[in-house]
């Protein structure tokens, strides 16, 4: 049987980027696998009879549903920010799958950087069987694809130099600096510099389908990408086979 990994999510595009990144690094570590072959070598389950999608907002109502409850401290600790809502969503996925490998929290940080002590929290309850892997991009997913964009033409040349002018930095190698959220239209919004630099899915896709690891690695070493991508490799790939 080949491994089943569900993901917790936020939204469509997260939930594409974030397998999409973790397929290119199990590919990288597990030597027999094929990109080619990867879709029958691995199954991401991003949803549930309905089809009900396993988001973020989506979770609680499933979990009442099947009568899972998550209170009470963990380890005789008061809840951090996120725990209770990732303690909930691994509670109900071990439930309703009772076959599954691995678990993937995909989360973006926001303004709350104490998000990951939150989710680590609920994952240091579950020891063993599944796997689970936390990723939390800073500040939002369009960080991590800022980090995978390189300039193809004189005309891409053209706008990333206009927007590292405006910036005053590099948005590819601080994008963690791009910290203004809620407005999409601010000179420091990671939605507007992204929609600037690749106005289509298809371009914002060759980003991190197309650029090395190892320069998202390196790129991603404060937003949470490289977290995230060290964590596929340590937790995800083994439950595939041997690594490197």
């Amino acid at each position: 049987m080949i491994p089943r990994i569900a993901v917790v999510y936020e939204a469509d595009a997260d939930f594409r980027v974030a397998t999409g990144l973790a397929d290119r690094v199990l590919i990288e570590a597990v030597d027999w696998l094929d990109e080619h072959l990867i879709a029958h070598q691995r199954e991401w389950i991003g949803e549930v009879t309905g089809p009900e999608k396993l988001t973020w907002k989506s979770i609680p109502r499933l979990a009442r549903a099947a009568r899972i409850r998550a209170h009470g401290y963990i380890d005789g600790n008061p809840l951090e920010i996120d725990a209770g809502a990732a303690r909930r969503a691994i509670l109900y996925l071990k439930a309703v799958f009772d076959d599954i490998a691995g678990i993937v929290l995909i989360r973006d940080q926001d303004d709350q950087p104490e998000r990951r002590d939150g989710l680590e929290q609920a994952r240091s309850e579950h020891h063993g069987s599944p796997a689970v892997v936390i990723g939390l991009a800073v500040v939002v997913r369009e960080s991590w694809v800022l980090a995978g964009f390189d300039p193809a033409d004189e005309e891409e040349t053209a706008r990333h130099a206009a927007e590292r002018q405006t910036l005053g930095f590099d948005p590819r190698m601080k994008s963690e600096e791009l910290t203004v959220r809620n407005d999409s239209s601010a000179p420091g919004s990671p939605k507007r510099v992204l929609a600037v630099l690749c106005p289509t899915a298809e371009r914002e896709a060759r980003c991190w389908r197309e650029t090395p690891l190892a320069t998202l690695r390196a790129r991603g070493a404060n937003n949470g990408l490289a977290a995230y991508l060290d964590e596929v490799r340590a937790r995800l790939a083994p439950l595939i086979g041997h690594t490197a």
